[in-house]
């Protein structure tokens, strides 16, 4: 029996808000390992340009080469789908392949609260565990009882994460290097040096 997390996103591109949340979460619950699983379209930006998946995929092997080693793995399960991704469906997939395990979907907080207008969202909030990031922005007390209230009618579990998350978004970074500004506190070493050889952003 496993005990393992999944983190969805476009990872356009992946920073260290993003592993540092799964790194985090990893440790605080256990879990054996976190899949970092970008997604081929996702719902609420099915309207916006994203890079290809071949350069998401390059940058996330990146970061975890760099981040987390031992702790994270790529998974490109929703990429090998094409169309668009639906969390709920994907976890029914790892459910359904993998019976025995235990599984956890990291989301930060603002999404989390937001979940019932995703697709299928009551379900998706009864088919597995959550961890849930909080940025410094957050107002905690409110997400602890929003978690608090969530915990007392769902039949899985949801933990908050004690690590606050960092204030970090991929836009940032992309508009970053639109306006030749460093995003070295943002990316890994690895990550810059990608986003900069292959001209992406610009």
């Amino acid at each position: 029996m496993a005990r393992f997390g999944i983190m969805g996103g476009t990872f356009d591109p992946v920073h260290y808000a993003h592993t540092s949340l799964a790194i985090a979460t990893a440790k605080q619950l256990g879990l054996d390992f976190v899949l970092m699983m970008p997604a081929y379209i996702q719902p609420f930006k099915r309207n916006q340009d994203v890079s290809n998946e071949a350069h998401r995929v390059n940058m996330l092997n990146l970061a975890i080469e760099t981040e987390g080693r031992d702790l994270l793995r790529l998974s490109d399960y929703e990429l090998s789908l094409g169309g668009i991704s639906y969390t709920y469906d994907t976890i029914m997939h790892f459910k359904e392949t993998n019976p025995k395990d235990d599984i956890w979907f990291i989301m930060g907080s603002d999404s989390f609260v937001k979940i019932n207008e995703w697709h299928r969202g009551e379900e998706l909030l009864k088919s597995c565990n959550f961890a849930v990031g909080t940025r410094p922005t957050n107002d905690i007390d409110k997400v602890r009882a929003d978690v608090e209230d969530f915990n007392r009618i769902l039949p899985g579990e949801v933990v908050l994460i004690d690590k606050l998350m960092l204030p970090i978004s991929s836009t940032m970074v992309r508009n970053a290097v639109m306006e030749d500004k460093p995003i070295s506190g943002m990316v890994t070493p690895l990550v810059e040096e990608y986003i900069y050889e292959n001209k992406l952003y610009i």
